[in-house]
Order: C-alpha cells, then sequence, then structure tokens
C-alpha cells in the first residue's frame, strides 16, 4: 500500500491568476486516481470558488475550502464537517479588532458581509460577481456564526496582527495567515490538517497515507501534519522548513512533478 489521499493547496500551487491548472496537472490527478488513491483540494477559497477554480480536475471526493472550516461534496455541495465560529468567538475576535483601520470580512456560507464599502471591498465584490452586504457593526450578524472572519491590511501590520491575536486566543481561536495581506480567524477545531484529519477518518485512511501540497503560511500546519508534506518553489520559508520534501515551482508543475515519481516507484494507490 501507498499514499492514498493527495491534498493540494490551489493557489500558488497548482495554480494562480496569471497561472491556470495544466494539462500535466489534469493528467496527473488522473494517474494517481487511475492508481486508487482519493484526489482533493485543501484551500482557503470558499467553496464555490474552489469548486469552479478546479473544474479541470473532475474533483469527486470531499474537498476542504473556507481555510479548513469546511468540508463539503463538490458535485452535490452536501455539507459533511462544517465547524464555524460561534456567536461568542465571533464577538470575542472582533472585539479585539476594535479600532482596526482596514477591512474585515465575515463570511457566512455564500454570503460575505463588511461593515463599509471601500476600494478593497469594491474590487473583492466585482471578482466574485457581487455578493458583498454591508452591515454597521459585524457583531450583528455574530449570531449567524460566520464561518471565518478575514482581516485585511498591509503585509507588515497583518504579519504583527497575527502574532498578537495568536498569543491573545491561544487555542481559543485558530488565527493563521493566508495571503501575507490576510489575517484569518477560525473556530480552534479549524484549520486545513484538522479538516484532513476529519476527512481521514471519514473515508477510513490513516493519516500517515497522505501527501499534502503547499505554498502558504496557512499550509505549514497541513504540511507538518501530512504523511509527505511537500512545498511548491517559491513557498514561503515557514513552509519550506515544515515540508519534508520541496518541489519545483508551480510553473514547472512542481507538484505533478512529485507526483509522478511518486507513481513511478509504486508509492500511490
Amino acid at each position: 500500500m501507498g499514499y492514498r489521499l493527495i491534498a493540494l493547496d490551489i493557489d500558488g500551487t497548482i495554480r494562480s491568476v496569471d497561472h491556470t491548472l495544466t494539462d500535466r496537472t489534469s493528467r496527473a490527478m488522473d494517474m494517481v486516481r487511475e492508481a486508487g488513491a482519493i484526489v482533493t483540494v485543501a484551500t482557503g477559497r470558499m467553496f464555490k470558488s474552489a469548486v469552479a477554480s478546479t473544474a479541470d480536475l473532475g474533483l469527486t471526493s470531499p474537498i476542504v475550502s473556507f481555510q479548513g472550516a469546511l468540508v463539503a461534496d463538490p458535485v452535490t455541495a452536501e455539507v459533511l464537517w462544517h465547524r464555524p465560529l460561534t456567536e461568542q468567538m465571533a464577538v470575542l475576535a472582533l472585539d479585539a479588532l476594535d479600532g482596526w483601520a482596514g477591512d474585515i470580512v465575515s463570511y457566512h456560507g455564500d454570503e460575505v458581509w463588511v461593515s463599509k464599502v471601500t476600494p478593497w471591498v469594491e474590487a473583492y465584490s466585482e471578482r466574485n460577481d457581487g455578493g458583498v452586504r454591508v452591515v454597521g457593526d459585524l457583531r450583528e450578524v455574530a449570531a449567524d456564526e460566520p464561518t471565518r472572519l478575514v482581516v485585511v491590511g498591509d503585509e507588515g501590520e497583518i504579519h504583527r496582527l497575527t502574532q498578537r491575536l495568536s498569543a491573545d486566543f491561544d487555542e481559543r481561536l485558530h488565527v493563521t495567515r493566508s495571503l501575507p495581506q490576510f489575517c484569518e480567524i477560525l473556530h480552534p477545531d479549524g484549520g486545513k490538517h484538522r479538516a484532513l484529519a476529519w476527512l481521514c477518518g471519514h473515508l477510513g485512511i490513516p493519516e500517515e497515507d497522505t501527501v499534502a501540497f503547499g505554498n502558504g503560511y496557512n499550509d505549514v500546519e497541513m504540511l507538518r501534519w501530512a504523511g509527505l508534506g511537500v512545498a511548491v518553489g517559491d513557498a514561503v520559508p515557514e513552509a519550506m522548513e515544515a515540508a519534508d520534501r520541496v518541489a519545483p515551482p508551480m510553473q514547472e508543475d512542481g507538484a505533478a512533478q512529485v507526483l509522478e515519481g511518486l507513481l513511478d516507484q509504486g508509492l500511490i494507490g
């Protein structure tokens, strides 16, 4: 027996705005499935965005979205596992963000709530075909239990904020940094590694039989958790340090190259 679950971050790992999914990546995933393994994605994207951005992969197994707060079926959209923030958790986080000058976004399923309209919010709305709603104070919708909160700012501010919130909240909330300008706040049981651990139990796959690919700060714990953690070239230093192996960069189909090598060695399926 070899690796039976292959989990892929999306942005910066197998595709980007300027680098769409390649035929080589799609073929590699087909070969992995033919060998008897399951392919999934573990992404910070919203569920619908995750499905749309990986349509060429033809995924049929449950996928991890919202930074590890949701596991759902990409075909039927059935929610299998969800760890939203409770009202108390959301209010706790929002209280800690009082006075934050940048944007704060509250995700409620496919709805996105903000407290004010800014140029960043307008651009975000255009990229996501609308779907942004405005409320005076995000605490007003905390009772609806948001899937996550995302705080937006410049790279230095977000780095300092993430460190402060991580220390202040400890294990009461899961705080991670995705893009350099995003700090994400989730339920303490959230995170890609925890969602994948649940998925392993759901599928009856030992955690050590997993391969995870990533490139960002939010992938560090997933890369440490996986049986084989692979950082894709150009990953942040923290991801490189957490990984068992470093692949060539996304532009060279690094994830596909590693999977082709594992297939050649009979280590998948």
